[in-house]
């Protein structure tokens, strides 16, 4: 570590801040399980607030640390939205399920939505409609399925968030053409 950050005598600039701790602080949030794919975006919000309140770093407090205090914060607020998100998902294709499976007004079960669906799902590769039977026909938790695939829960989380994106858009082209 420099020795301008051994003591907290140096002058504050935001690039040297920057330049100093940006690898600490990515490895800190990617620590924190947050994906790959999305550690750069946290941290360049991290730096965000480091620039908007610049002037509030506490005295005596070590940049490093104030900022992992922010990448912290941050962190769990993309997991608050990553569930969120994770939810509302599960709930909306849980929803399309039921409607097409529904006993109804003749003819809803062979309706558009079904048709839709029952051609996106035959276009899905054979290990996502594995991985669909094993979390909503045969109910499993993602740790349950990671064992089974040899993989980890947040790869199967992953896979699902992917696979659901999938047919949701394949249903929502297929009905708007029809």
């Amino acid at each position: 570590m420099p020795e301008a950050f051994e003591e907290w005598e140096f002058e504050r600039d935001f690039d040297t801040i920057l330049n100093e701790t940006q690898h600490h602080i990515r490895a800190y949030i990617a620590g924190m399980g947050v994906p790959r794919h999305d550690v750069d975006d946290i941290a360049q919000d991290v730096y965000v607030e480091l620039y908007r309140f610049f002037d509030r770093i506490p005295e005596g407090v070590h940049p490093k640390q104030w900022l992992k205090g922010i990448a912290r914060n941050l962190c769990l607020n993309y997991f608050r939205r990553m569930s969120r998100r994770n939810r509302l998902q599960r709930e909306a294709l849980l929803e399309i399920f039921l409607r097409t499976e529904q006993e109804g007004p003749p003819g809803l079960s062979e309706g558009p939505i079904r048709r839709a669906l029952d051609g996106c799902y035959e276009k899905l590769a054979p290990e996502s409609r594995r991985i669909l039977n094993l979390r909503y026909e045969q109910e499993l938790p993602s740790q349950t399925i990671a064992q089974r695939l040899k993989t980890s829960p947040e790869a199967v989380r992953v896979a699902l968030f992917r696979i659901r994106s999938t047919l949701k858009d394949c249903i929502t082209k297929t009905v708007s053409r029809e």
